[in-house]
């Protein structure tokens, strides 16, 4: 990222200051309009599995664009917040992402030194009071096929279960679409997610964290549980090879 995208980023990441937590409230309100109403106008969405009880960490698989509205429709967990990254060329929608989810992440080298820790100690605390906070552990691109060990990480330090959530037949992205403008790719998502037919949220079995662990060890444990759940969703609804735990090492 330039010096002039840095300071662009860093001006729409100021907009939450300048029109004040009023606004961001009625942000928030709209998203769960969206999950609540417009959902289910748009879109034939249902839950396999138990609904999710608060408190807990979705690892939600992120092979499309609208899975966090799916989820939270089919969870019942409509103010779910979720750990969310913005990509650079559309630095305004940082402001609206906050008011929606609440926890920015990044993969710049410099921001994610304070921000990322900044974030997860914010979602841990948010967990910590009952909410539910929905992490995509592939990360911006499933395509990679790397697991990232955020939601275990929370999971582990607000004491909660980690609930493994696949989204099947909703839209699968595919690489080198990002290149369309915004507003012409969000049509196509959109009529491609209807054309698709019934989405079905699946909702595992929860995995605990165990206190009596060292950290890393238990991150390590759940997150190995993860990539075998993770391994049966992308067989069965998406004919894709998963992302793996722990990620491959490149040869020296």
């Amino acid at each position: 990222m330039g010096k002039a995208d840095g300071q662009r980023s860093h001006l729409w990441g100021r907009l939450g200051w300048v029109f004040g937590r009023p606004v961001q409230w009625l942000i928030g309100l709209l998203y769960v309009g969206i999950c609540r109403l417009l959902i289910p106008a748009f879109f034939r969405v249902e839950r396999v599995g138990e609904p999710p009880r608060p408190p807990c960490v979705l690892a939600v698989t992120h092979v499309g664009t609208f899975e966090p509205l799916f989820v939270a429709y089919a969870g019942r967990t409509c103010r779910a917040k979720a750990l969310f990254a913005v990509d650079p060329r559309y630095p305004f929608l940082r402001f609206i992402y906050g008011a929606f989810w609440g926890f920015e992440v990044t993969t710049d080298p410099e921001r994610k030194k304070w921000l990322n820790p900044r974030s997860l100690a914010r979602a841990v605390e948010y967990l910590k009071r009952g909410g539910v906070v929905m992490v995509f552990p592939e990360g911006e691109r499933f395509w990679e096929r790397v697991l990232y060990p955020g939601a275990a990480v929370l999971a582990r330090r607000a004491g909660v279960p980690l609930v493994p959530v696949g989204v099947e037949c909703g839209y699968f992205y595919s690489p080198g679409a990002e290149a369309q403008p915004l507003f012409q790719a969000a049509r196509r998502v959109f009529r491609e997610t209807r054309r698709g037919g019934k989405i079905a949220i699946h909702f595992g079995s929860p995995l605990l964290p165990d206190p009596k662990l060292p950290e890393r060890e238990d991150v390590d444990r759940m997150m190995r549980k993860l990539a075998q759940v993770f391994g049966d969703y992308y067989r069965r609804f998406y004919q894709a090879p998963p992302p793996k735990w722990p990620p491959e090492c490149p040869a020296d």
